[in-house]
C-alpha cells in the first residue's frame, strides 16, 4: 500500500465515523421525537386533580399587555435575554454559546384556558414556549431594563468572547385554540397545572392535538431518514470512490499485462 493510499484510507475513516456518529444522534432525535407523538396522541381529559391532563382548550380573554421586547399587545409574553459569542470550533464549523441575561415575563399570574364549561390555570411562570421569535443585536434597547451588572455576570459566564445579545420572544393571545399536556395540581383550590411527569415539563401548543402529533411524527421521520442517510450513504461515501478507483486501476493493469506479447 503506497503513503498516499494509507493517508486517503486514513481520511476516509475519519470522515466515515464523523459522519455516522452525526447520523446516529439524528436518528435518535427522530426516535425521541416519534415516542413524544406516541405519548402526545394519547387520551388524558379527566378534569381531576392529581390526574395526568392532555387536552384541547381555549386561551381566556383578558387585559391586553405590551410585550417587553416587540412591544405588541397580547395577554402574556415571555422575553430571554442573552449574551453570545460566536466562534468557530475544532472542524472550522461556526458555534454558538449563550449565558442568560434575564427572563421578563408580563401578563396576568395565571393563564387560564377554557376546556368545555371548566377552567385550568398555567401560572405565569410556568410558561415556557418552545415556539418564539429570535432576534439578534449589538446592543439591547433600554425598554428591558436589564442593568450593567446583569450583563457582566452573564458575559463571566461565556467560555469564549463576547461578540453580542440575543432576544427570543414569545406571546400569546385570548382566543387562541392550546393543546395542553401537564398535570393537574393534588390540592384545593383552582385546577392548576403542573409539570407533567414524564416531560418534566409543561406544553402548551398553540394548536390542536392532531397538529402537534403530526408535526412530531412528520420530524421525526425526517429525522430518522436523513440520519440513515448520513450514516449509510454520506459516511462511507470516500471508501466507495476510493474501492471504485482501486478496482479500475486494477482491471485496466490486467487488461495490460494480458494484452502484452508473451516471450
Amino acid at each position: 500500500m503506497s503513503k498516499t493510499l494509507a493517508i486517503l484510507l486514513g481520511l476516509a475513516l475519519v470522515w466515515l465515523t464523523a459522519w455516522t456518529i452525526a447520523g446516529y444522534y439524528m436518528r435518535e432525535a427522530g426516535i425521541e421525537k416519534l415516542a413524544q407523538s406516541d405519548y402526545f396522541s394519547t387520551s388524558a381529559t379527566r378534569l381531576e386533580r392529581g390526574a395526568d391532563l392532555r387536552v384541547e382548550g381555549t386561551i381566556v380573554e383578558g387585559p391586553s399587555v405590551a410585550a417587553p421586547f416587540s412591544e405588541k399587545q397580547c395577554l402574556a409574553a415571555v422575553t430571554y435575554i442573552s449574551v453570545v459569542s460566536r466562534y468557530r470550533d475544532s472542524q472550522n464549523k461556526v458555534a454558538t454559546e449563550s449565558s442568560s441575561v434575564a427572563t421578563r415575563r408580563v401578563g396576568p399570574a395565571n393563564i387560564e384556558i377554557a376546556v368545555g364549561d371548566k377552567r385550568i390555570e398555567l401560572p405565569l411562570e410556568r410558561w415556557s414556549p418552545k415556539q418564539y421569535s429570535y432576534t439578534d443585536m449589538s446592543t439591547l434597547p433600554p425598554r428591558l431594563g436589564v442593568t450593567a451588572e446583569q450583563i457582566a455576570s452573564a458575559k463571566e459566564r461565556l467560555q469564549n468572547d463576547f461578540t453580542g445579545f440575543s432576544v427570543s420572544e414569545a406571546t400569546i393571545d385570548g382566543g387562541t385554540r392550546v393543546f395542553a399536556v401537564g398535570r393537574l395540581e393534588d390540592r384545593d383550590g383552582p385546577l392548576r397545572l403542573e409539570a407533567d411527569r414524564l416531560l418534566e415539563r409543561i406544553e402548551l401548543y398553540p394548536g390542536s392535538q392532531d397538529d402537534l402529533v403530526k408535526e412530531l411524527r412528520g420530524s421525526g421521520d425526517g429525522l430518522r431518514v436523513a440520519g440513515w442517510i448520513l450514516g449509510a450513504g454520506v459516511g462511507p461515501l470516500p471508501l466507495a470512490i476510493i474501492g471504485l478507483v482501486l478496482l479500475v486501476r486494477r482491471r485496466k493493469r490486467t487488461a495490460t499485462a494480458a494484452a502484452s506479447p508473451r516471450g
